[in-house]
């Protein structure tokens, strides 16, 4: 049945609770990026290592929101319409990420064992060919020139379509564009992830680098939106069309890429073991030895076995406040497979069997304090974005057929 009714973007505004969780993330980010500068002051190698977990973590939720808000407008479907809001803001804090990245270019000495290396001791090709100080900083710049390039172009067309003005022949230049930027991310972050992790290793490489983080940020993204629908669904206006059906949805798919997630680690593994080469079986020797195995060992049982077992039951995956909890728990799991992937290159043996440095728990410590610092500032910008517009986009027609039955049967 067709509605008669218009909904309009004052029905949907954001509730004054949004101001309330802007102020606490800012004490927060402040409170905590005063810890931080004091430490960078007495310690700026352990400010940067430590920093580096966090920026790439809010860098995949953040990038990881991008990509879900691409998928939803090339796939269509309602599945997507809940949830871009919440991506469009995150997506609109890529300038405050990109002030964010500047510590490690101008650090990129102290964090990177290459930038101080002669070339001849750069033993691979490639790694002489992309890896200089200069590259690293223009390349970032490109990176973040294109993907807040393209957040603000799908922030535009969503701003005219909540006046009114699309039409459905805009809208297929929008399919395409988005088409063409899930290329972009996917080549984009596949570059960014080797200069700014993989490349602490500079002898070590892995072919399915990339996609371990394109998977990890969507996977980041979803628990990410999962946690803010329970949250405002609470409440008005959410309150009134947020159901079960859509929670089950968004478990199904952070279930899907909770397995993807597993299946891409496995793969990395299988194909560095049966290669046996000494540079590439290093990096995970490294990481399954010492203190480092129950780290590796925890991730295979809570980043996998635990999170799969637990979400392959349908009724948990339509309840919020246990689905929440699960999403809870698999982006404080993506922050510690993060810690595993950038932590042992400072902490684990050199090539010579050296100690490089100490894993205590100040270096522990001063990962949880980046990583509250960053994530303070970040959810202060995310929040205000989000307060500036209505949580639903009532002009898209994914939106109106989704409201069309409960006003038809008013």
């Amino acid at each position: 049945m067709s509605t008669s009714v218009r909904i309009t973007p004052a029905e949907f505004a954001p509730p004054g609770i949004v101001d309330r969780f802007r102020t606490r993330s800012m004490v927060v980010g402040v409170l905590f990026s005063a810890v931080a500068i004091v430490v960078a002051f007495l310690n700026f190698r352990l400010f940067l290592q430590t920093y580096l977990v966090g920026f790439m973590f809010w860098l995949g939720v953040t990038l990881g929101s991008l990509a879900l808000l691409m998928l939803q407008y090339t796939s269509g479907g309602q599945w997507g319409v809940l949830g871009r809001r919440f991506w469009e803001a995150a997506t609109s804090t890529l300038p405050l990420v990109f002030l964010f990245w500047l510590p490690l270019a101008f650090g990129l000495k102290v964090l990177y064992p290459w930038a101080t290396m002669k070339p001849e001791e750069l033993v691979a090709d490639r790694a002489r060919f992309w890896l200089n100080p200069k590259a690293f900083v223009i390349r970032g710049i490109i990176y973040f020139a294109l993907w807040i390039f393209w957040a603000w172009w799908l922030k535009r067309w969503s701003e005219r379509e909540e006046r009114g003005e699309a039409t459905p022949q805009r809208f297929v230049s929008v399919q395409n564009f988005s088409g063409a930027g899930i290329v972009m991310y996917a080549l984009t972050i596949t570059f960014a992830s080797v200069d700014w992790v993989m490349s602490l290793n500079p002898m070590w490489w892995s072919t399915v680098w990339g996609m371990l983080f394109m998977v990890g940020e969507c996977l980041t993204a979803f628990a990410f939106t999962i946690w803010l629908l329970a949250r405002f669904s609470q409440m008005e206006p959410l309150s009134r069309i947020v159901n079960k059906e859509h929670f089950h949805d968004y478990g199904k798919l952070m279930f899907a890429f909770v397995i993807l997630w597993a299946y891409l680690s496995f793969a990395q593994w299988l194909v560095i073991w049966q290669g046996n080469i000494t540079e590439e079986i290093r990096w995970y020797l490294d990481r399954a030895h010492g203190h480092w195995k129950y780290v590796a060992t925890g991730l295979i049982f809570f980043h996998f076995v635990l999170p799969f077992a637990i979400m392959l039951s349908r009724n948990l995956k339509r309840q919020p406040r246990k689905l929440v909890r699960m999403a809870f728990w698999i982006i404080v799991i993506r922050m510690v497979d993060i810690f595993w992937l950038v932590q042992p290159s400072f902490h684990a043996k050199g090539t010579s069997g050296e100690v490089l440095a100490p894993l205590n728990w100040q270096v522990v410590a001063m990962n949880v304090v980046n990583v509250l610092a960053i994530g303070g500032l970040w959810l202060t910008a995310f929040y205000w974005q989000l307060s500036k517009r209505s949580l639903m986009p009532v002009n898209d027609p994914e939106f109106i057929d989704m409201m069309e039955p409960k006003h038809g049967h008013g």
